[in-house]
């Protein structure tokens, strides 16, 4: 770890929020799963935690979806940059895709990447509630970007499957010679098994898969053997430690 790497580190989901610090972990569950109450359920539990310095925020994917966008023509300025996503959004989402939060994913030029949208008020909403607790948000991102930072190097070459667990929503990344390809965010129905097992066919006939890819899971949902899913694929779930959002917390 850097010397310059956030001390706290805070998960929000909207049935439950965490916060670690070294090996110290401290959870809460959201009184009335939303945003507003996972950020309540956060300031109670900074305020009981003493903490201070820099903090790292991980938020679930219902709270800053992901998209992946092709790269533009031509390389492009930060600004620019800014703005191409921008257009994109609102191409896609309509005018209210304009005054989203953006942040991306730096990639070599010409390959895909990924881009993160947030509402103005809930970032500002979210800085105020750190800030409050005399912590400084130094990094605010979706769970896809801080796993794909940690583990985007252990895919190896030729196709792979990614996939991301969390309490309702599963997302799933389509890798090519450690490139993402594509990316699909779904809920999740009860069986989450059956819903990582429907997404993957899905997918893969999408994407014609004529041999099985071995597919990675990472995952915060409890007590699952992930094997099952694979049928003749290798599946290949990454360890995390027993807390319930450790997963969104690594480093």
């Amino acid at each position: 770890m850097s010397l310059l790497s956030p001390k706290v580190r805070i998960a929000l989901t909207p049935g439950m929020v965490a916060v670690a610090s070294g090996k110290n972990y401290r959870d809460a569950a959201v009184a009335a799963p939303s945003w507003s109450g996972a950020l309540e359920a956060l300031a109670d539990l900074l305020a009981s935690s003493g903490l201070r310095g820099r903090a790292s925020v991980t938020l679930s994917h219902h709270f800053a979806p992901v998209h992946l966008l092709s790269a533009p023509p031509v390389v492009l300025k930060p600004a620019e940059m800014q703005g191409w996503i921008s257009d994109h959004l609102v191409r896609q989402f309509g005018e209210t895709g304009r005054n989203l939060r953006v942040a991306w994913q730096a990639e070599p030029p010409g390959n895909s990447f990924m881009a993160s949208t947030i509402e103005p008020n809930a970032l500002a909403e979210l800085e105020a509630v750190i800030r409050s607790a005399s912590l400084e948000p130094v990094q605010i991102q979706p769970w896809l970007v801080t796993a794909w930072n940690r583990r985007g190097g252990k895919f190896g070459r030729g196709r792979a499957w990614f996939a991301l667990a969390e309490p309702d929503r599963l997302t799933l990344a389509g890798l090519e010679d450690g490139v993402m390809r594509s990316l699909r965010t779904v809920q999740m129905q009860d069986d989450a098994l059956a819903s990582l097992a429907d997404l993957l066919k899905r997918e893969a006939l999408l994407a014609g898969e004529e041999s099985l890819a071995p597919l990675w899971i990472e995952s915060v949902l409890p007590s699952i053997n992930w094997q099952r899913v694979g049928g003749a694929r290798t599946v290949n779930p990454f360890i995390s430690g027993g807390e319930a959002l450790s997963a969104f917390l690594e480093n």
